[in-house]
Parts: structure tokens; C-alpha cells; sequence
């Protein structure tokens, strides 16, 4: 059995993750200088990405907030897919994956931080929450790097899309000397049409991601694979995400602590001192887990297990 039989096996079986490919570390060195797999791991070979999906169950919930004003099942949906899978379940997986590699191959691996919590650098920093990894936070982008291990395509909503599952799923990686046998980019039928479908763009309550035919797009590549999506506003989705708007309260009760569903960073940084705290969320601050974006994509059979099963009234993935 080969090294990269073994590796896969070990995190499908052991694990149980949902989705695993890999790259070589060289289709990622079009990175920023310090986001490198070279840069944070002297002679790197291979860039192994994993994921796993969210619980439909915990997804449907999401639905009973937004279309039966069940303000309190947003807390199923934020534990079981925005805060707990992607920052602790997958944290853990992650580091039991290098010490498999090290302890069975003694190769070196390093196992990186994922999921949005490992990126709120917000306490230390003026930068917002979404700084991303080339501002502080995370080290190395694990979307460029699964999209280079062909697990699938980036959105235009920037949310990584598996066929099987969608955007509903989280992704953690680690990289290794180890030289391992590399899947090839995803080449199926598209995932994304943003010019038929624009979901994502309508739902969007703060206009952080652009319609198809407004404000332009970037391209994102890696691995010889290349993606057109919005250009993403941070600061926007941020408002909406992290509650700074009353009309963005989720669980617990919010006031305005920005003016607009604009803010610059600096009034975003502002807003970060005043917040209140509470009980309800792992980092103990209100959120409102907008996430319309990802939980209304239609891409990864969102048909079939939710509008179909009754578990929301929405058609094709789009929801009011």
C-alpha cells in the first residue's frame, strides 16, 4: 500500500472525513511571499486537504430562523456548523493527521488552523474578523490549496464548493515534506453560474457580494485552475455576520454600534471595543450566523435534501 493509500485511508476510516485530495506544495507558489508552503515548511512537498460536511440537520435549522422567525435555532446551526466543526472538531483531526504522518512515515507535517474563529485576530488588532490569510490570521489560504487538490471549484460568492456537498462544508489541511501521488484539479461539470443562478448575490443582506453583471469580478487561481468570483467586501458581510446592525440581532438583542452596512475598518475596530458580551456563542459575543449565501447555494444537491424533504420552503436554493 502506497504512502498516499495509507493517508487517505487513515482519514476516511479514522477520521471520517467527507472529502480528502492533494496537491503538490509547487501549485501553490504564486502565493503571497509567507503564505508559501515552502515559507512555513523548509523542503514542503505536499499540501493534503480535508473536509467535512455539515450535518444536514444542522443546516435545516438555519431555515427555521430565517423562514419561521425561530430566532433560538440559530443556535444548532452555530454549533454544529459555523464555530464547533470548523474550530474544534477539524483542529483536532488535523493535528491527529500530522502525528500519523510523522509517527508512520517519519516525515514532517504541520498541521494548519482553519475555520473563521482561527482567523479573529480582532482582540490584538484593529483588523476586522475576515482579515483573511494575507493580512494576519490564517497562514496559508486552504481554499487556493483545495481547490489545487481538486476538490472542487471556488463559488462566486468566494465559498469553496465540493459537487457532493456545496459550500455546506469545512476544510482543514496540513502540509509535508512527504512526497505523496497528487489528484488533478476538479475538471467536472461546472459547480457555480452566477450569470443563471445569482442567488448568493440576492440573499445577500449587505451587498457584500456583487450581482454577476455589476462591480466587476477577480480571478482566483491555483493548481492551473482558475475561478471568477465577486469581488468580495468584507467589512460588509461582516456587519451582517458579527451583528453590529439592530436589524441584524440574532439570539440575543444588539444595538447600532456601526452607522451603515459600510463601515471602514476603523469603525469596525471601533465597534470591536463596544461590544457586549454574552452567553450564547463560543467566543461570547452576539452574532447573527447570516450565511444565506452558503446555506441557500443550490450547488451540492441543495434540492434534493432540503426543498424536497420539506425542510424548507424556498425552490432552487433561493430564499426572501
Amino acid at each position: 500500500m502506497s504512502f498516499t493509500t495509507e493517508i487517505k485511508k487513515y482519514l476516511v476510516n479514522e477520521l471520517a472525513v467527507d472529502v480528502v485530495g492533494i496537491a503538490p506544495a509547487e501549485a501553490l507558489k504564486d502565493e503571497p511571499r509567507g503564505f508559501r508552503p515552502e515559507d512555513i515548511l523548509p523542503g514542503a512537498k505536499s499540501v493534503v486537504v480535508f473536509g467535512k460536511s455539515y450535518p444536514d440537520g444542522a443546516v435545516q435549522s438555519a431555515f427555521r430562523k430565517f423562514e419561521d422567525g425561530l430566532k433560538a435555532a440559530e443556535s444548532v446551526y452555530s454549533t454544529y456548523a459555523s464555530e464547533i466543526c470548523p474550530n474544534i472538531v477539524l483542529l483536532f483531526d488535523t493535528f491527529n493527521a500530522c502525528q500519523f504522518i510523522e509517527r508512520t512515515f517519519g516525515y514532517t507535517a504541520v498541521p494548519l488552523p482553519s475555520g473563521a474563529m482561527q482567523n479573529a485576530v480582532a482582540i490584538n488588532t484593529d483588523l476586522p474578523l475576515f482579515s483573511g490569510p494575507y493580512k494576519g490570521g490564517l497562514p496559508m489560504s486552504i481554499k487556493n490549496a483545495a481547490l489545487a487538490a481538486g476538490l472542487g471549484e471556488i463559488g462566486w460568492s468566494t465559498h469553496f464548493l465540493t459537487p457532493e456537498f456545496g459550500p455546506r462544508i469545512q476544510l482543514g489541511a496540513l502540509i509535508t515534506n512527504l512526497e505523496l501521488d497528487y489528484d488533478k484539479p476538479y475538471d467536472g461539470p461546472r459547480l457555480c453560474e452566477p450569470e443563471k443562478c445569482g442567488i448568493c448575490s440576492s440573499l445577500c443582506p449587505t451587498q457584500a457580494i456583487s450581482a454577476e453583471k455589476e462591480d466587476g469580478f477577480e480571478l482566483i487561481s491555483a493548481g492551473g485552475k482558475t475561478c471568477r468570483v465577486t469581488k468580495f467586501v468584507p467589512n460588509r458581510c461582516y456587519v451582517a455576520a458579527m451583528a453590529l446592525r439592530r436589524k441584524y440581532e440574532g439570539a440575543s438583542p444588539v444595538s447600532d454600534v456601526v452607522g451603515s452596512d459600510d463601515p471602514t475598518d476603523g469603525e469596525i475596530a471601533a465597534a470591536l471595543k463596544g461590544r457586549p458580551i454574552n452567553d450564547y456563542t463560543y467566543d461570547h459575543y452576539p452574532k447573527f450566523y447570516c450565511d444565506k449565501c452558503l446555506i441557500y447555494c443550490p450547488v451540492g444537491n441543495w434540492k434534493e435534501r432540503f426543498s424536497d424533504k420539506g425542510l424548507s420552503r424556498a425552490r432552487g436554493g433561493s430564499s426572501k
